[in-house]
């Protein structure tokens, strides 16, 4: 797919700067939601499959609400899901602008499996609500929603597992070779297990303390809602370690710096204590607990996100620096061009040239004896067909006559050297004429 480069345009040194707060707020937006979405299809579906094995309606109703607590409403499916990945897709297009890595094409298969798996577990969340709905439908539904989920965040953490080791962008050209690297299998795991307790601690948040959702349940259902989001939850969350150190045990050097492991350490700090009170809402039977719990993890997925930010940055360091260099050459040149344009536009202007001649040139210059440079009259006369180049030098100097030192540069656009050229021959003209 190298034809989606031409797409896009290099971007400005300013707009790679913007870009990195926008891949911030991007992420923030998107991996929460879909990591409860992801957790909660899979914990319905889990439950779903466990009323026709155990035979019990009760499983059902838990299975019902996994389904209707953490897969939302439609429009957060296309406001949080879909539409983050696509900007981010352009993001990524003018980050990776004209580098070796499938970086594009990677997140536009990630972007389509993931609007597929989306509309599937929309489409499962709507047959709890449909009458002789049989189990079948759910199945297919709810399993292929989960499946197209799985490959496409196994290609879209794979994707920013290459992002950061930039010796591999022009190895990895095609999706699948994407599958050969233990920090993408670290990557996709991490997601995984912190999708399945983030969804147990919203589950319990959503059930027993969120207006829209809270029920007077009976006691036994509520006990049961309560182990199954903070047991869930608990074991999880005491697997990230686990992850945290695969991931770093396995991420390339250029990524790694000081505030990552600074970072990470955080992270798992903030772990400890979702798990004591998490541990502390089953032992005590606190529900009020999880409403903590919850806000505890969404944080500590904000943190999760700029650590892997940092070494993103890291790793593309790199190309960030040929992007802007590129930026400042592309802007050089078109502002040459502007000047150049402008200055065949305009004509001279003799008296701005006779102002720039008495600030700036008669300090060194007369017309009619030397000073420090040369004297005007017998300069003049050797150009008179050659006024271009008089222009020319007077923009860039250089040294001429080993007999003068050389003449600064004055910093003059094309317009003003031209001005005070001709404003030069108009005065070198008249002085003639009188003689």
């Amino acid at each position: 797919m190298d034809f989606l480069n031409n797409l896009f345009l290099p971007p400005s040194a300013t707009h790679l700067h913007l870009v990195k707060y926008m891949i911030l707020l991007v992420y923030f937006i998107h991996i929460p939601f879909i990591s409860l979405l992801f957790g909660g299809l899979f914990y319905s579906l889990y439950f779903r499959v466990l009323t026709v094995i155990e035979k019990k309606d009760f499983y059902l109703d838990v299975s019902r609400d996994f389904a209707d607590i953490l897969i939302f409403r439609k429009s957060a499916g296309i406001f949080l899901g879909v539409l983050p990945l696509i900007i981010l897709t352009l993001i990524e297009g003018q980050v990776f602008y004209d580098a070796p890595i499938q970086i594009v094409s990677f997140m536009i298969y990630t972007t389509i499996l993931v609007a597929v798996g989306i509309s599937l577990a929309y489409f499962y969340q709507s047959t709890f609500r449909m009458s002789g709905v049989g189990f079948l439908l759910q199945l297919f539904s709810g399993g292929f929603a989960l499946i197209f989920l799985i490959i496409a965040y196994y290609i879209f953490w794979a994707a920013s597992a290459l992002v950061l080791d930039p010796g591999r962008w022009f190895i990895i050209t095609q999706v699948w070779e994407l599958l050969y690297s233990w920090n993408a299998v670290a990557r996709f795991l991490h997601f995984v297990t912190a999708s399945f307790a983030v969804a147990g601690v919203a589950l319990l948040f959503f059930f027993f303390n969120w207006k829209e959702f809270q029920q007077e349940a009976d006691p036994e259902y509520a006990f049961y809602m309560r182990k199954v989001g903070g047991g869930i939850a608990l074991a999880f969350t005491l697997l990230q370690p686990i992850f945290i150190f695969w991931n770093l045990a396995t991420m390339p050097n250029v990524a790694l710096s000081a505030p990552v492991y600074a970072l990470s350490i955080l992270v798992l700090i903030l772990m400890f204590f979702i798990s004591m009170t998490l541990y502390l809402l089953l032992r005590d039977h606190r529900v009020k607990l999880g409403t903590n719990a919850f806000m505890l993890f969404i944080f500590t997925f904000l943190v999760m996100i700029v650590n892997d930010h940092v070494a993103r940055e890291s790793a593309t360091q790199n190309q960030t620096q040929v992007l802007v260099t590129r930026a400042e050459e592309v802007q050089g040149k078109l502002k040459a061009e502007r000047e150049a344009q402008m200055a065949s536009a305009e004509q001279p202007d003799v008296q701005l040239g006779e102002k720039i001649y008495n600030e700036q040139c008669s300090t060194c210059h007369q017309f009619d004896k030397r000073v420090v440079g040369p004297a005007y009259n017998s300069v003049l006369s050797q150009y008179s067909d050659k006024r271009e180049e008089l222009v020319k030098f007077v923009r860039n100097p250089y040294k001429i006559n080993p007999d003068y030192p050389p003449m600064p540069n004055l910093g003059l656009t094309d317009h003003q050297a031209q001005s005070v050229i001709a404003y030069l021959y108009k005065h070198f003209e008249e002085e003639k004429n009188k003689k």
